[in-house]
């Protein structure tokens, strides 16, 4: 018999476009329910202002989008 499992998991996705003319996403996964859209246009310039990190496609110098990706991953056969 099939024992299925289910997974959830939210993934807060944030674009910017870099220096480079390209665009890189920034994932934080489980990020908390109570999050608003100003908290993460903070976070995102801070980001930015602070050159935090530079990446192969360039540093972040300007917020493209941010949103909430809500998946389920289903498990229907797994071997082990």
């Amino acid at each position: 018999m099939l024992r299925k499992e289910a997974y959830a998991m939210k993934t807060l996705q944030m674009t910017f476009a870099t220096d480079f003319g390209k665009n890189y996403q920034f994932s934080i996964a489980n990020p908390k329910e109570e999050i608003t859209a100003q908290t993460v246009e903070n976070v995102m310039q801070t980001i930015i202002d602070r050159q935090y990190f530079e990446t192969p496609a360039g540093r972040p110098v300007a917020i493209k989008s941010a949103k909430i990706v809500d998946r389920v991953e289903s498990i229907i056969l797994k071997k082990d």
